[in-house]
């Protein structure tokens, strides 16, 4: 009789392991995909950031080349006497700028004034001060067709 009451026992344990056994399993999974969720948006993550470095760069190179072009700042002068005409602090309308394709780029001079030698009225900074010059400010957008990453740079300079 011991034995029959043991034997149905152990009938019920089996049947109780599988069901254990499915229930550990399905945690561990949904674990996995947990884990497996993590890993592909730490991957998006990383693409963007790479993405967004690149276009920074891509702004940075190309604000330098707008600033050495002649046709944008130099002889023709017309985008810097547009630029004072506007006022100071007046930004002009987008003008684009040829880029490497997929990247697009557009930029606007603004007349920020003159920089003036003189500290306050009537006091020089120094006896060698440098006749007042007219600054501006180039602001440069750029964005890659392919991956939607852009960035903007701002500039200031004192044409020659």
């Amino acid at each position: 009789m011991k034995k029959l009451r043991n034997m149905s026992e152990l009938r019920r344990q089996r049947g109780a392991v599988l069901v254990v056994s499915l229930v550990v399993l399905l945690v561990v999974t949904l674990m996995g995909l947990g884990a497996l969720e993590t890993a592909v948006f730490q991957e998006r993550m990383a693409a963007n950031a790479q993405n967004k470095n690149v276009a920074f760069q891509d702004t940075a190179s190309l604000l330098e080349d707008i600033l050495r072009d002649e046709n944008v700042l130099g002889g023709g002068v017309a985008t810097l006497h547009n630029a004072i005409v506007r006022g100071v602090g007046e930004p002009g309308n987008p003008t684009n700028y040829n880029a490497v394709s997929p990247v697009a780029a557009e930029y606007v001079v603004t007349y920020m004034g003159e920089d003036s030698p003189f500290v306050g009225e009537g006091q020089e900074t120094s006896l060698s001060s440098p006749i007042p010059r007219r600054r501006f400010e180039l602001r440069l957008t750029t964005e890659n067709a392919n991956t939607q990453a852009g960035t903007s740079h701002i500039q200031g300079f004192v044409p020659n």
